[in-house]
């Protein structure tokens, strides 16, 4: 996939959080970061069974990363149609997509995955996503939008982080480090990511479990749900503090800086400091404890 640089501000906080704000403005830790996802991406599109001449839907497509790693398996005679609820990722989609000379196999539209509206029913081979239900309300119309689409034997193969999972696993530390030092000040921050998912919310309410009951209802057969737990280096210990203090874990969250400066006051805040930037310069191991969902389903036969 192509990543070139990237311009302009963005006005919508979707294209703001994906392109810029999860990596801190850091154009080669974006690049990193593309290059991490690469085996996210291939085991979806694996799991997919995607054929030449297929036409695969990306839901919330994002920049492309899932769509872009379709087209060759589509081959000349398939398309890959790109959704998303920004005008600014699709735009960057269609620059990539003239980048990599694919535009004549993509299509580009505009519409939420509770809906799909624009695409006609029984139209689509396969329909992937990659950390999109998170970010949708109702996931029981996304996934009865899914079936809507495939044709008869047109399969879903899907991904998500499940939150719940990862908060309990994480309980305990702040970016993947020991915070037991400061454990006063470091559950204010933690509070503050909190508040911004709320455990009845979309990003927070639901599991691998309700994955697959949601597939199922949608009425989806072979259904299977597998969950991965982990534990790995920090993915912040090679990054400086000033880095890491622009970035944001999610569009609906402030950075980590801004949450410790409207939390904390100046001594706390260089209390917590002090005690994670003395963390990560001396190469301390942090933690990476992280809970995801793979879903692979089939829409039956007529």
């Amino acid at each position: 996939m192509a990543t070139g640089n990237l311009a302009g501000e963005f006005t919508d906080r979707w294209a703001r959080w994906l392109l810029k704000d999860r990596f801190g403005g850091d154009e080669e830790r974006r690049r990193l970061n593309i290059t991490g996802l690469e085996p996210f991406r291939d085991r979806i599109l694996t799991a997919a069974r995607i054929a030449p001449g297929d036409i695969v839907l990306d839901v919330g497509c994002g920049d492309g990363l899932i769509g872009f790693g379709a087209i060759p398996l589509v081959g000349g005679a398939g398309q890959v149609v790109f959704t998303d609820i920004s005008d600014q990722l699709l735009d960057r989609c269609r620059e990539i997509a003239s980048e990599l000379e694919v535009a004549n196999r993509c299509r580009f539209l505009l519409s939420p995955a509770e809906t799909l509206d624009g695409i006609d029913d029984l139209s689509v081979d396969v329909v992937t996503t990659r950390s999109v239900l998170i970010y949708v309300d109702d996931k029981a119309s996304a996934f009865e939008a899914f079936w809507r689409v495939l044709k008869p034997g047109g399969r879903v193969s899907l991904f998500e982080p499940i939150n719940t999972r990862f908060a309990a696993l994480n309980r305990e530390t702040l970016f993947g480090f020991d915070v037991a030092p400061v454990a006063d000040i470091a559950a204010r921050v933690r509070a503050v990511f909190e508040a911004a998912a709320p455990s009845d919310g979309a990003m927070m309410g639901f599991d691998e479990t309700d994955l697959l009951l949601l597939a199922e209802s949608a009425g989806f057969s072979d259904v299977d749900v597998t969950l991965e737990l982990s534990s790995t280096g920090s993915p912040f210990t090679s990054l400086s503090w000033d880095q890491l203090m622009k970035m944001s874990p999610n569009p609906n969250a402030p950075s980590y800086g801004e949450a410790i400066h409207q939390t904390l006051s100046p001594e706390e805040s260089q209390r917590l400091e002090d005690h994670l930037r003395t963390l990560m310069e001396s190469g301390a191991e942090g933690r990476n404890r992280a809970a995801l969902a793979y879903l692979t389903a089939t829409k039956p036969p007529s």
